[in-house]
């Protein structure tokens, strides 16, 4: 399950404006700080790196990987200790075939097919190994994605910089006159800005954003397969909450226990 995430789009937004207002307090003023051919140079020609760097397909997945920027995998720990004790009680009373019912009401796929490979019996080997490769195309997903955002921005700077000496360059030629030396030099400096700005602020924070999701996500679903095969070897509902509780950090420990107290 995921929720909207507004911090990754509040983040840049406060990024900008602050620079924005920097720039504000300034004399030159906002008009000072564009340049068009900088920023094909900077954002065209790191993005055109990209390209050489990765394949088509890639490319391609880049997109839908990016929708993940905005969502967040969200997960009630707490429900999901609550429902595997529900579901280890009745197995060990009534056995496998007596949670096929409930089956079918659980929303989330991963820990849904789990169970129903339980009841199916097959073995425990067999079970982890589809399973982890479920986990494993997950995380392949969230961490190709960062890599490919974290690319994108070692190569912003680089192309910045390179922006700056196709202007310095420019500006060397029309040393004899000396009106345009000052203009020339802002003009040069202002790719560096860019590729700066869109390495730090948007592409490596965008990269390392998808990497955080992906490991929350995996640790969800590593949480839920200690369930699955906690179900399958039988293991008491005691064992089976004190496995699951591991996965809680010391705020939701305190919640849960403060909750079970009060359903005792």
């Amino acid at each position: 399950m995921k929720k909207s995430d507004i911090l990754t789009p509040l983040g840049i937004l406060l990024g900008v404006g602050l620079i924005v207002f920097a720039i504000s307090k300034g004399n030159v003023g906002l008009a000072g700080f564009y340049d068009l051919v900088s920023v094909i140079i900077t954002v065209g020609g790191s993005y055109s790196a990209l390209l050489i760097t990765f394949t088509l397909d890639e490319v391609k997945m880049m997109g839908v990987i990016s929708k993940g920027l905005f969502k967040t995998p969200t997960m009630d720990k707490i429900n999901v200790i609550n429902e595997f004790k529900e579901i280890s009680m009745k197995t060990r009373k009534d056995g496998l075939l007596a949670i096929e019912s409930d089956i079918e009401s659980i929303k989330d796929s991963f820990m849904k097919t789990g169970l129903e490979l339980v009841v199916d019996g097959i073995e425990n080997d067999l079970i982890v190994e589809i399973l982890n490769n479920n986990i494993s195309e997950i995380e392949g997903r969230y961490m190709k994605g960062a890599k490919m955002y974290k690319t994108w921005g070692s190569y912003a700077p680089a192309f910045g910089m390179i922006g700056t000496l196709v202007g310095l360059i420019q500006m060397l030629a029309e040393l004899d006159n000396p009106d345009n030396i000052a203009s020339g030099m802002a003009a040069a400096l202002i790719t560096t800005f860019y590729g700066a700005l869109l390495a730090n602020l948007v592409l490596n924070p965008l990269g390392f954003n998808l990497e955080n999701k992906g490991q929350r996500e995996v640790e969800n679903r590593e949480m839920m397969l200690v369930g699955i095969l906690s179900i399958k070897n039988g293991d008491s509902t005691r064992v089976l909450e004190e496995k699951l509780k591991s996965f809680l950090n010391e705020k939701e420990k305190a919640k849960y226990d403060k909750n079970s107290k009060v359903a005792n």
